[in-house]
């Protein structure tokens, strides 16, 4: 898209001219704070999404999505005890549908951990998990004792990245475009 900008060249003309440069600048500072709201709106909204999709609530989980403002950018994410379970999953069901970046945070193996137990006859019988399969025990909020395998990995907060990737342009452009058509 190419614009011409006729000015007259005399010292009116000139100041008219920094005038529109200027306030492009403004308007190009304020499509800037647009553009990282946008895409912080819009990240934040697909971690919901994907948040509210996750399987295996027990009502111990406590996540909620976030977004804030830190030394100039806007920073969205999850919060809760239960976070890097929901992201990364946990148990052989984790394993199963691992986390593509997991090997880049220091976290645990799937089937680590002390309190992991491996099924006996006794179990199988009590709760279905099949014998020799990896397991562990909590409670929920009502004090019952729950038996599990594991959550397979949610990927709330890398699936929303991976949608952002292919938004990000369509946004950027739409924002960028608004304050060009003022020329």
């Amino acid at each position: 898209m190419k614009k011409v900008i006729k000015v007259p060249l005399s010292k009116q003309g000139l100041s008219n001219l920094l005038n529109k440069f200027n306030e492009l600048k403004n308007d190009l500072k304020k499509c800037d704070e647009n553009i990282k709201e946008k895409l912080a709106d819009y990240t934040k909204s697909e971690i919901e999404k994907n948040l509210s999709s996750t399987p295996y609530k027990d009502g111990n989980d406590d996540v909620k999505t976030f977004k804030e403002k830190r030394s100039g950018k806007v920073v969205v994410g999850m919060r809760g005890t239960q976070v890097l379970y929901d992201e990364f999953g946990t148990g052989t069901k984790g394993e199963q549908s691992s986390h593509p970046l997991k090997d880049k945070y220091s976290l645990r193996g799937y089937n680590t951990g002390r309190k992991i137990r491996t099924a006996t006859e006794k179990v199988n019988e009590k709760t279905g998990i099949s014998i020799g399969q990896k397991y562990w025990t909590y409670k929920n909020k009502q004090g019952d004792i729950i038996y599990t395998t594991g959550i397979p990995a949610g990927r709330q907060v890398f699936n929303a990245n991976e949608s952002l990737k292919k938004k990000k342009i369509e946004i950027v452009k739409k924002e960028v475009g608004e304050v060009l058509s003022k020329l």
